[in-house]
């Protein structure tokens, strides 16, 4: 298929960090803009753990599928 030859770990986990980088850079806006506004540095922080999430899930996908090569 030729979808499975650009469906590399590498590619997984580029893409996983630059979702996450997004997530990262929207969280550091909102973090500046709160102004000590709680309920604005929440959603910084929530912005944070997404960008975390998908990070996590990035790496997690790319090690699988180098496991499920090397196999």
């Amino acid at each position: 298929m030729p979808a499975d030859d650009y469906l590399t770990p590498t590619f997984v986990l580029f893409v996983g960090g630059f979702v996450a980088a997004i997530f990262f850079a929207g969280a550091i806006l909102a973090y500046v803009a709160s102004g000590g506004v709680a309920v604005v540095t929440g959603l910084a922080l929530a912005l944070a753990g997404i960008g975390v999430l998908f990070l996590v899930v990035g790496v997690a996908g790319a090690g699988l599928m180098k496991l499920r090569e090397k196999a």
